[in-house]
């Protein structure tokens, strides 16, 4: 991916720019998450959020995950589409919803979450690393996707 990164919500109210490398690219499957997205899974690009640079009006909306956790997503004021997200267990780590980047074509998941509640239609490549839910250990995460770099 091209550093910055640049990306905008539906009716372009929001705008960002992402200054810093993103860390990983993962795929939920949680029920929330397809709930949330109306799909068979969620996309987060996990970017340093001091590396998040906004212009126009957010709205927030905050849920408490399976395991007890607040998240917060951002929307566009505007149209709703939601930007990024923020846990309160690591408010330094953002969870950008890649589909608003401008250029997508980078975009691949290094590793799937809560793949027990994964839609049994979808296929994941063999080589991607699958955890049934979402590891204690963040850095596990970090990790699996590193490993999944070296092998691509």
């Amino acid at each position: 991916m091209q550093i910055p990164l640049k990306g905008s919500c539906q009716c372009g109210a929001v705008t960002y720019t992402v200054s810093a490398e993103p860390l990983f690219t993962y795929a939920c499957h949680c029920h929330s998450c397809q709930k949330r997205t109306g799909s068979a899974f969620s996309l987060g690009l996990v970017i340093a959020t001091e590396a998040l640079r906004l212009e126009g009006a957010l709205t927030p909306w905050s849920r408490v995950s399976e395991q007890g956790a607040t998240n917060t997503r951002y929307s566009c004021a505007s149209c709703g589409n939601i930007i990024y997200g923020i846990g309160d267990t690591n408010p330094e780590l953002a969870k950008l919803q890649p589909g608003t980047l401008e250029d997508t074509s980078a975009v691949e998941p290094e590793v799937h979450m809560w793949t027990v509640s994964m839609q049994p239609w979808l296929v994941l490549p063999e080589r991607v690393h699958k955890f049934e839910t979402q590891p204690d250990d963040g850095l596990a995460l970090f990790q699996a996707a590193m490993d999944y770099r070296a092998n691509t």
